[in-house]
């Protein structure tokens, strides 16, 4: 069933920013997309804040923004639940109540798969050659929201470890354990505050298909340029 959606778009330089909210389930999902130049299919590339964030940030907006026009990928980023222009927002209180996860990302997830099918419908994207890349936050819900898809065919989740709001990777039904068609690359940080060195490599052990890690140096909070290299090569590799 198609889903309400309204978009705008303007031209920046020889790419089109579409802005656009679509509603899923009753709620509200604001989301951009950079459009690459040319007919396609493009690839799609969906790139998700951490807490507190949003799509209009820089390592969203920004490197959207330039990973369309330098790979000719088609990047979208989403407000995830909570955050940035959603008619409920509280960014914090999912830090605060943690039981409020599970719930956050089973939405989450159905918001992607939806969105996906929107974009789809209306612009030339190749859904076969689909990338993810979620910064702490936004892999932690990226993490189920993949597992749940079936369609994406690579993920970077950065600054992200085992446990948490996301739960033991050891368990069973853990989304962790249905990435197996997905490449997986992890991005971590030597002096990361939130995930310990055994917490990540925790993770990255359960992982079951192909995958790698990186480690850089720096704290959780340092999203620069070296982590948006690290997921950007790992895309380009394999969309």
């Amino acid at each position: 069933m198609e889903i309400p959606f309204s978009s705008r778009e303007r031209a920046v330089g020889a790419l089109r920013e579409v802005t656009f909210e679509a509603t899923v389930a009753g709620e509200r999902v604001p989301g951009l997309l950079f459009v690459p130049p040319g007919e396609g299919p493009w690839p799609l590339v969906l790139v998700q804040h951490p807490a507190t964030s949003s799509k209009d940030d820089y390592f969203v907006r920004d490197v959207a923004l330039q990973w369309a026009g330098a790979h000719g990928w088609a990047c979208c980023g989403l407000d995830a639940p909570l955050h940035g222009e959603r008619d409920e927002h509280d960014p914090m209180s999912v830090l605060r109540d943690r039981s409020r996860f599970t719930a956050l990302a089973s939405q989450f997830a159905g918001e992607v798969d939806a969105v996906v099918d929107a974009l789809a419908a209306r612009y030339p994207l190749d859904t076969t050659r689909m990338g993810f890349v979620g910064y702490s936050l936004g892999s932690m819900l990226g993490i189920p929201a993949v597992a749940a898809s079936g369609r994406f065919k690579a993920a970077a989740f950065c600054l992200v470890g085992d446990g948490g709001m996301l739960g033991s990777a050891a368990d069973e039904d853990s989304p962790v354990r249905r990435l197996g068609k997905v490449a997986v690359r992890i991005v971590a940080k030597l002096s990361d505050e939130f995930f310990s060195k055994e917490s990540t490599e925790s993770l990255y052990a359960a992982l079951p298909g192909e995958k790698d890690v990186v480690w850089l140096p720096g704290g959780h909070f340092e999203i620069g340029p070296d982590v948006i290299r690290a997921a950007e090569a790992w895309l380009r590799e394999r969309l």
